[in-house]
């Protein structure tokens, strides 16, 4: 009985460990790939990029980070404010399949609003 206990314990420990990992990885890249946006858009203004150009920037971060990013998804705004110059709001979102328990895929939503 008690090999049982520890089969199971085995188990289910694994179970949450390989969950863990996978809903790991996914919001690590996440993150890094919001950390990548929120770069470009602090200087997307200085520099007078334009949206398409922007776009494609960003198309290429969400590949370099596994990011399934759609483009309609993908919505940028620019603020001009006088003396200070361009504010450029890049907000995206996109949605990730992970199988947290085997065979059973689970969907997970992002979404991100530069500041």
């Amino acid at each position: 009985m008690a090999m049982i206990k520890r089969v199971i314990s085995l188990v289910v420990f694994l179970l949450v460990v390989n969950a863990c990992v996978r809903w790991g990885t996914v919001y690590f890249h996440d993150q890094q790939f919001k950390d990548a946006t929120r770069e470009l858009a602090l200087f997307a203004g200085q520099t007078r990029k334009t949206d398409e150009v922007l776009k494609l920037e960003i198309m290429k971060l969400a590949e370099e980070h596994d990011i399934p990013l759609d483009p309609d998804f993908v919505e940028i705004r620019r603020n001009s404010t006088q003396g200070l110059g361009e504010k450029v709001t890049i907000k995206f979102a996109y949605a990730v399949m992970i199988s947290l328990i085997p065979g059973q895929p689970r969907r997970f939503e992002f979404d991100y609003t530069t500041p």
